[in-house]
């Protein structure tokens, strides 16, 4: 098809339309008008015509030949970069401060003391008498400081020294009480603990005489210290035991107490050493061998002997405050049994008739008045006396105070009226009415 055909032709034309952006965008364009700018002006050739540029160009680069002369070392030179080195500027070090700083450090001048030196003209030697008056100023501010430190430094380590030596004598002593305790004496097997101390069964090693060894913490000893008697103040149950010591108390038919042999202050602990009666047990279990309860009139005898030995710790002044079958114990190397008094650890003095405003034994056992906040001496020794018959003669009767006055424990019907009355004199729940310990010796069940 010719061209003509197929402009003729239709379905061949094409109309050409123009988008109206374009048709906007040709309108809007125009051509900016060339402005005519003067060219830079080039440097001639010539030197007639440039001599000032030419003389200018060449003082610049003298310049900087001479600033590259006189401080060639402030260029930061650039190093190999192979992981360890870096851009390093070198820093020049002028002369003059390098000659300061050895002048500082110059030895001083040696002067005649008749003929003070006189300032030279030349500078070196007015360098060397102002760096030997500026030492001397030094001197003069730090001297003084340096001394006063010396002399607390010299105190303070005398104090140490003082304290140290101290600790060191104490520490050795009582490595020596450590040291003689252990020669003495066998630790073989514990065989007893209470609230404040465990007991122990050991032999002395000198003669194999059987004793009982109670450690004690210092934290837990709950009195404060005693008189011992020769002025040196122990423990409140060291200085008791120690008056315990006197014969009368270990006569026949009595609860003597166990006898203090000796005693050490070993750091933190105080080692009692006592007497072991062989064979025996506490009367806690001393029931139970013999079926949970005893009879009367062994019951009498135990309760005659502890009664004797109260009445001898109330005339010393001495509150044992915790006397219970568990401190109690039965020699049965015979017979008759033979009750022996243990346990002071809460002991304390005071008389028969002051009033206490705090009770240490056991809370379980204490008298009613002890839940008021106060109790005495003899009064209380004497219900916990009752407390002892009370477990002693009925069966398997553990005592408690709490269950006594709400009417869950009652005194066995069984019993003799005379031990009924003698339940009734100590267990009184009125500590006024109940008797004195002379009044319970003569007490018509104890004859």
């Amino acid at each position: 098809m010719d061209k003509d055909s197929a402009m003729d032709n239709p379905k061949y034309t094409v109309e050409r339309k123009t988008s109206p952006e374009n048709t906007k965008k040709k309108k809007k364009v125009t051509l900016p008008v060339p402005i005519e700018t003067p060219e830079p002006s080039q440097p001639s050739t010539s030197t007639q015509d440039n001599p000032p540029v030419r003389k200018l160009k060449r003082q610049k680069e003298e310049d900087k030949e001479e600033e590259e002369i006189i401080e060639p070392k402030k260029v930061k030179t650039p190093l190999r970069d192979d992981g360890q080195t870096k851009n390093v500027e070198r820093k020049s070090f002028p002369r003059k401060k390098t000659q300061k700083k050895k002048d500082v450090y110059h030895e001083p001048i040696e002067s005649s003391a008749s003929e003070p030196s006189q300032p030279s003209t030349s500078t070196q030697d007015n360098t060397q008498v102002r760096t030997l008056k500026r030492k001397k100023q030094e001197e003069e501010i730090i001297e003084p400081k340096k001394r006063k430190t010396t002399l607390k430094d010299s105190s303070s380590s005398d104090a140490e020294q003082t304290a140290t030596s101290s600790e060191k004598t104490e520490r050795d002593n009582l490595i020596t009480d450590k040291d003689t305790f252990e020669a003495k004496y066998v630790e073989k097997y514990q065989f007893g603990e209470g609230g404040y101390g465990s007991i122990y069964g050991c032999f002395r090693k000198s003669d194999n005489l059987p004793v009982a060894i109670k450690h004690i913490l210092k934290c837990l000893i709950p009195h404060k210290k005693m008189d011992d008697g020769n002025g040196k103040m122990v423990p409140s149950e060291v200085a008791i035991m120690l008056k315990l010591k006197d014969e009368s108390i270990h006569s026949d038919g009595k609860a003597a107490p166990v006898a203090l042999l000796d005693w050490y202050d070993i750091g933190r602990e105080i080692v009692l050493v006592m007497e072991r009666p062989i064979p025996c047990e506490d009367l806690f279990h001393y029931i139970d061998t013999k079926g949970g309860t005893l009879q009367e009139e062994e019951a009498k005898i135990i309760m005659t002997q502890l009664i004797r030995t109260a009445i001898d710790l109330e005339d010393r002044n001495i509150f044992h405050q915790d006397i219970k079958t568990d401190n109690i114990l039965i020699q049965t190397h015979s017979n008759t049994p033979q009750a022996r008094l243990i346990d002071f650890g809460v002991s304390c003095m005071a008389e028969k008739d002051s009033i206490l405003t705090r009770f240490s034994g056991t809370p379980i056992n204490a008298p009613p008045e002890a839940f008021k906040g106060f109790c005495s001496p003899g009064s209380t020794t004497v219900w916990q006396l009752g407390v002892v018959l009370y477990e002693t003669l009925h069966y398997r009767g553990d005592f408690s105070t709490i269950d006594f006055l709400e009417g869950d424990l009652m005194i066995d019907s069984e019993l003799s009226e005379e031990c009924q009355d003698f339940f009734q004199a100590c267990l009184n729940t009125s500590e006024e009415q109940r008797p004195y310990l002379q009044d319970l010796l003569r007490h018509p069940w104890l004859r």
